[in-house]
Protein backbone atom coordinates (compact mmCIF):
# COMPACT_ATOMS: atom_id res chain seq x y z
CA UNK A 1 0.00 0.00 0.00
CA UNK A 2 1.36 3.40 -0.88
CA UNK A 3 1.59 5.54 1.68
CA UNK A 4 1.71 9.72 1.86
CA UNK A 5 3.00 11.89 4.39
CA UNK A 6 4.06 15.24 4.82
CA UNK A 7 2.92 18.91 3.70
CA UNK A 8 3.55 20.86 0.42
CA UNK A 9 2.66 24.25 -0.82
CA UNK A 10 2.78 24.50 -4.68
CA UNK A 11 1.66 27.04 -6.92
CA UNK A 12 -1.54 26.66 -9.11
CA UNK A 13 -1.55 28.81 -12.11
CA UNK A 14 -4.42 30.32 -14.23
CA UNK A 15 -4.68 26.93 -16.48
CA UNK A 16 -5.47 24.92 -13.65
CA UNK A 17 -2.15 23.46 -13.54
CA UNK A 18 0.06 22.61 -10.21
CA UNK A 19 3.17 20.20 -9.67
CA UNK A 20 2.48 17.22 -8.04
CA UNK A 21 5.23 16.98 -4.78
CA UNK A 22 7.95 15.24 -5.93
CA UNK A 23 7.91 12.50 -2.52
CA UNK A 24 4.26 11.99 -4.06
CA UNK A 25 5.54 11.69 -7.39
CA UNK A 26 7.89 9.10 -6.29
CA UNK A 27 5.37 7.07 -4.49
CA UNK A 28 2.94 7.21 -7.31
CA UNK A 29 5.72 5.55 -9.74
CA UNK A 30 3.69 7.06 -12.44
CA UNK A 31 0.16 5.85 -11.47
CA UNK A 32 -2.67 7.68 -11.97
CA UNK A 33 -5.00 9.89 -9.58
CA UNK A 34 -8.39 9.88 -9.38
CA UNK A 35 -9.50 13.25 -8.02
CA UNK A 36 -12.97 13.92 -6.21
CA UNK A 37 -14.66 16.49 -3.91
CA UNK A 38 -14.40 15.61 0.12
CA UNK A 39 -17.37 14.43 1.71
CA UNK A 40 -15.76 15.99 4.96
CA UNK A 41 -13.86 18.42 4.20
CA UNK A 42 -13.38 21.50 1.80
CA UNK A 43 -10.66 19.61 -0.11
CA UNK A 44 -10.21 17.60 -3.28
CA UNK A 45 -8.98 13.71 -2.46
CA UNK A 46 -6.64 12.96 -4.43
CA UNK A 47 -6.99 8.80 -4.80
CA UNK A 48 -3.99 6.38 -6.72
CA UNK A 49 -5.76 4.56 -9.34
CA UNK A 50 -5.51 1.35 -8.10
CA UNK A 51 -6.40 2.22 -4.77
CA UNK A 52 -9.59 3.94 -5.87
CA UNK A 53 -10.64 0.77 -8.21
CA UNK A 54 -9.88 -1.81 -5.40
CA UNK A 55 -12.14 -0.02 -3.19
CA UNK A 56 -15.29 -0.44 -5.34
CA UNK A 57 -15.80 -3.71 -5.32
CA UNK A 58 -17.61 -5.65 -8.48
CA UNK A 59 -20.83 -5.91 -8.54
CA UNK A 60 -23.23 -7.82 -11.51
CA UNK A 61 -24.97 -5.51 -13.96
CA UNK A 62 -28.03 -7.32 -12.43
CA UNK A 63 -27.14 -6.28 -8.74
CA UNK A 64 -30.55 -3.89 -7.99
CA UNK A 65 -28.69 -1.03 -5.72
CA UNK A 66 -30.41 0.11 -2.93
CA UNK A 67 -31.16 3.89 -2.35
CA UNK A 68 -28.13 4.14 -0.26
CA UNK A 69 -25.96 2.68 -2.97
CA UNK A 70 -27.36 5.63 -5.23
CA UNK A 71 -26.63 8.40 -3.33
CA UNK A 72 -23.41 7.06 -3.38
CA UNK A 73 -22.91 6.19 -5.95
CA UNK A 74 -23.82 9.88 -7.68
CA UNK A 75 -21.96 11.61 -4.49
CA UNK A 76 -18.49 9.66 -4.56
CA UNK A 77 -18.22 8.43 -7.97
CA UNK A 78 -19.67 10.80 -10.52
CA UNK A 79 -17.45 14.24 -10.25
CA UNK A 80 -14.56 11.66 -10.39
CA UNK A 81 -11.67 13.02 -12.77
CA UNK A 82 -8.84 10.82 -13.59
CA UNK A 83 -5.43 12.65 -14.41
CA UNK A 84 -1.97 11.84 -15.14
CA UNK A 85 0.70 13.83 -14.34
CA UNK A 86 3.04 14.57 -16.78
CA UNK A 87 6.61 13.81 -16.76
CA UNK A 88 7.48 17.27 -14.87
CA UNK A 89 4.72 16.14 -12.34
CA UNK A 90 2.23 18.60 -13.24
CA UNK A 91 -1.53 17.85 -13.33
CA UNK A 92 -4.56 20.25 -14.15
CA UNK A 93 -7.11 20.43 -12.16
CA UNK A 94 -10.47 20.61 -13.11
CA UNK A 95 -12.29 24.18 -12.91
CA UNK A 96 -15.36 22.66 -10.91
CA UNK A 97 -12.76 21.05 -8.25
CA UNK A 98 -10.97 23.93 -8.29
CA UNK A 99 -13.87 25.74 -7.09
CA UNK A 100 -14.95 23.36 -4.31
CA UNK A 101 -11.30 23.73 -2.82
CA UNK A 102 -11.34 27.17 -3.07
CA UNK A 103 -8.96 27.62 -4.61
CA UNK A 104 -6.53 30.25 -6.45
CA UNK A 105 -2.72 31.00 -6.70
CA UNK A 106 -1.50 27.79 -4.71
CA UNK A 107 -2.66 24.53 -3.44
CA UNK A 108 -1.36 22.76 -0.08
CA UNK A 109 -1.09 18.85 -0.34
CA UNK A 110 -1.44 16.80 2.52
CA UNK A 111 -0.31 13.38 3.10
CA UNK A 112 -3.02 11.35 4.76
CA UNK A 113 -1.43 7.94 4.41
CA UNK A 114 -3.78 5.87 1.59
CA UNK A 115 -4.70 9.28 -0.27
CA UNK A 116 -3.42 12.93 -0.41
CA UNK A 117 -5.73 15.94 -0.37
CA UNK A 118 -5.38 19.10 -2.00
CA UNK A 119 -6.21 22.28 0.27
CA UNK A 120 -6.41 25.77 -0.25
CA UNK A 121 -3.26 26.47 2.28
CA UNK A 122 -4.68 29.00 5.01
CA UNK A 123 -7.42 26.41 5.39
CA UNK A 124 -5.15 23.53 5.30
CA UNK A 125 -3.16 25.49 8.36
CA UNK A 126 -6.89 26.05 10.39
CA UNK A 127 -7.69 22.18 9.76
CA UNK A 128 -4.20 20.89 11.02
CA UNK A 129 -4.76 23.57 13.81
CA UNK A 130 -8.09 21.99 14.81
CA UNK A 131 -7.01 18.48 14.52
CA UNK A 132 -3.89 19.64 16.92
CA UNK A 133 -6.44 21.32 19.49
CA UNK A 134 -8.91 18.58 19.60
CA UNK A 135 -6.38 15.95 20.26
CA UNK A 136 -5.07 17.99 22.85
CA UNK A 137 -8.42 18.17 24.66
CA UNK A 138 -8.82 14.23 24.29
CA UNK A 139 -5.70 13.98 25.89
CA UNK A 140 -6.26 16.04 28.53
CA UNK A 141 -9.92 14.67 29.42
CA UNK A 142 -8.08 11.27 29.07
CA UNK A 143 -5.36 12.54 31.98
CA UNK A 144 -8.32 14.09 33.76
CA UNK A 145 -10.18 10.87 34.06
CA UNK A 146 -7.51 8.58 34.91
CA UNK A 147 -6.22 10.82 37.69
CA UNK A 148 -10.04 11.01 38.60
CA UNK A 149 -10.11 7.08 38.27
CA UNK A 150 -6.92 6.95 40.32
CA UNK A 151 -8.08 9.03 43.48
CA UNK A 152 -11.60 6.72 43.92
Amino acid sequence: MTQFRGKFINGLDKKGRCSVPALFRTRLAGEALVLRRSTRHPCIEAWPASAFDAALGSKSPLDEPDEDEDFKAYALYSDTVEVSPDPDGRMILAADLIKFAGLTDSVAFLGRMECIEIWEPAAAEAQIEKARQALAEKARARAAAASNGASV
